[in-house]
């Protein structure tokens, strides 16, 4: 133990005690932005202050994943086609149909399709002409139902690649539940609220995880070779020649 307080070891003890200290801290560093990027992806957005649409997404652009139920404010005019019935929604213990109707947005050769609530039948007051929209951005459906008869306005589910056979300019590639039905409607709509919220993907932030791991072990490599060399010197392996002149002595 006495040989190991050398002065000729000090460098050595203090490099490796620095490597060990940068190694766990970055470590740290690294597993706190895992947790960061995982908390950041499932964090509720409903409750935010809403934002214009064009700064979220564009009328070409993927669905942001990061903005699900996103409050957004947008503008245009309601197409005078394009309504559907999105079927088996629950409201209040009760199965009924959205009412979904795609508003031409401001600015954009893209409509926004926009639930403007949810009814016992699939009908519901038409909606024209200008209007101005605040509501939940959500992401298309996608479970693959099959619509067993495409020529009512009802549907299974709310597939945008579904919607876009029925309307006559392009789709958003997710869409909005109004928070407010336009005044005409309001005595035979139910309020929609946000379906969706993020889910955390298993490999969110992962590359911060593995990060975090290597210096781990970064720095207890550089323990081990420490070590190693301290005791090679402390007890250096007898050369071959030696051993075989003590052999011959003996």
């Amino acid at each position: 133990m006495i040989k190991l307080l050398a002065w000729r070891f000090w460098g050595g003890h203090v490099a490796v005690v620095l490597a060990v200290i940068a190694a766990g801290g970055l470590g740290l560093w690294q597993l706190h932005a895992w947790r960061e990027h995982r908390a950041e992806a499932a964090r509720d957005l409903t409750d935010a202050r809403p934002v214009a649409l064009a700064s979220v997404m564009g009328g070409d652009s993927a669905f942001p994943g990061k903005s699900i139920g996103q409050p957004v404010r947008l503008s245009g005019s309601w197409l005078s086609s394009g309504t559907v019935y999105v079927k088996g929604r629950e409201h209040g213990g009760r199965s009924g149909y959205w009412v979904v109707s795609p508003l031409l947005v401001d600015g954009t050769r893209s409509a926004m399709p926009v639930v403007r609530g949810w009814s016992t039948r699939p009908q519901a007051p038409s909606v024209s002409g200008a209007a101005a929209v605040t509501g939940w951005l959500q992401p298309g459906d996608g479970d693959g139902l099959v619509d067993e008869d495409r020529h009512d306005d009802v549907v299974p589910e709310l597939a945008i690649p579904d919607l876009v056979n029925r309307v006559d300019t392009d789709l958003y590639s997710g869409y909005v539940i109004a928070r407010d039905e336009p005044a005409a409607a309001r005595t035979t709509l139910a309020a929609v609220g946000p379906q969706s919220t993020p889910g955390v993907s298993w490999s969110t932030g992962l590359r911060n995880l593995f990060y975090a791991v290597e210096w781990w072990v970064f720095g207890g490599f550089a323990v081990a070779v420490w070590v190693r060399w301290l005791r090679d010197e402390l007890n250096p392996p007898v050369p071959e020649e030696l051993r075989e002149e003590a052999v011959a002595e003996r």
